[in-house]
């Protein structure tokens, strides 16, 4: 197909206060093979130089469009307003501290189909020194299976009357946005197909000391819980009341670890179960791959 022929793709990019992390995600977009895009990028009203450096420096690209949003409405609302005033007929998106690797685009296009919902990949978790490849393997995840555990991404190919039709991102949830949406969209146009090849890259070496078991993460997980109730049966909340408990980094018991293996996630519970046994080992391990060997001897 000519690039007049294939569907117009609309990225969306919200950012806030991370120009240079802005401008390595920016640039990955615009090294895809795939021809026919648009990046619709939102300034969550930054308070340094974002804004005037991306606008002067992509000033001549016109595959870019800028917004700002005159106060502060976080993330959510920066991703509605991109796809809102998007022209592709599909949508998906990109933090600002990731990338795509430069095929993202093309293979969630080529293997896109109406009977998904839509179409995710594996992804790459890279620790500063370490890349790890994370759901990197061919599935068609159904709603019940999501509702155990967030087997998708933070990001997917959709097309975006759906996302429309459903109100795009709940702005309301403190966090987990993304697996809200993807159990809506799943909910309402049936399984999304998670294809093998890692294709995005999520950035996490320099989060590595932020804590993820503030009461805002819990509340926001306890909120997604709430909301999406009435879809789950008893292994779905066992196994998000075992998420908050690794959120909380709470050790299991030989027992309890007995007991949860009957709901499923038999290796992510071992695993977990093993990394609290070990304790050094597995904040050893961390610190390596953040920042290599030299990483032990720094506190």
């Amino acid at each position: 197909m000519t690039q007049q022929q294939l569907p117009l793709i609309s990225v969306y990019m919200p950012t806030f206060n991370r120009v240079n992390m802005a401008i390595r995600a920016i640039e990955s977009v615009l090294a895809q093979d795939y021809p026919n895009i648009e990046l619709l990028v939102v300034d969550d009203a930054s308070t340094d130089e974002t804004w005037p450096v991306l606008t002067n420096k992509y000033i001549n690209d016109d595959r870019i469009r800028f917004f700002r949003q005159s106060t502060g409405q976080g993330a959510c609302a920066a991703r509605n307003r991109a796809i809102e005033e998007a022209k592709g007929e599909f949508v998906t998106g990109i933090d600002d501290d990731d990338e795509f690797l430069s095929h993202r685009l093309s293979s969630l296009y080529q293997a896109y189909d109406d009977k998904y919902s839509c179409v995710c990949s594996g992804y790459i978790w890279d620790y500063g020194t370490v890349q790890k490849p994370l759901f990197a393997y061919r599935h068609v995840v159904s709603l019940p299976e999501l509702l155990d555990l967030h087997t998708l991404s933070n990001q997917a190919l959709v097309r975006r009357d759906r996302m429309l039709q459903l109100g795009g991102f709940d702005a309301s949830l403190a966090a987990f946005q993304d697996y809200d949406m993807w159990v809506r969209v799943v909910l309402a146009f049936g399984p999304a197909l998670r294809i093998a090849e890692p294709s995005y890259k999520v950035n996490v070496g320099h989060e590595l000391g932020r804590i993820t078991n503030s009461p805002k993460r819990l509340d926001a997980h306890k909120q997604f819980v709430a909301k999406h109730r009435v879809l789950m049966n008893e292994r779905n909340l066992h196994n998000q009341m075992f998420y908050r408990q690794s959120m909380e980094h709470i050790p299991m018991t030989l027992v309890q670890l007995l007991n949860s293996s009957r709901y499923g996630l038999i290796k992510l519970k071992w695993r977990y179960y093993i990394k609290h046994k070990l304790g050094l080992l597995g904040r050893w391990r961390i610190k390596v791959f953040s920042k290599g060997l030299s990483g032990l001897f720094k506190k």
